[in-house]
């Protein structure tokens, strides 16, 4: 599967994410910080999604075309 750069941002910002919660719900003795990191992992999770199925959709796209050219090429080649 290819990943292009922006997946690959966002799912290392939801690994930090992640351990900002930990870090923040073990030192930090003001909730606000764990909101932050909980909203900054809810935002890469919402962006993988996005793109993703951004990333399906064109896969898909492209197999139909595919089928469709190999479709008029066989019946080019029946004449």
């Amino acid at each position: 599967m290819k990943l292009n750069l922006m997946q690959v941002v966002r799912l290392v910002l939801m690994v930090l994410a992640v351990a900002g919660i930990i870090y923040a719900l073990e030192y930090v003795p003001h909730g606000i910080a764990v909101w932050f990191w909980v909203a900054l992992l809810g935002v890469g999770f919402v962006g993988l999604l996005y793109t993703f199925r951004l990333t399906q959709r064109r896969l898909r796209r492209e197999q139909r075309e595919e089928e469709l050219r190999e479709k008029r090429r066989l019946r080019r080649s029946k004449r």
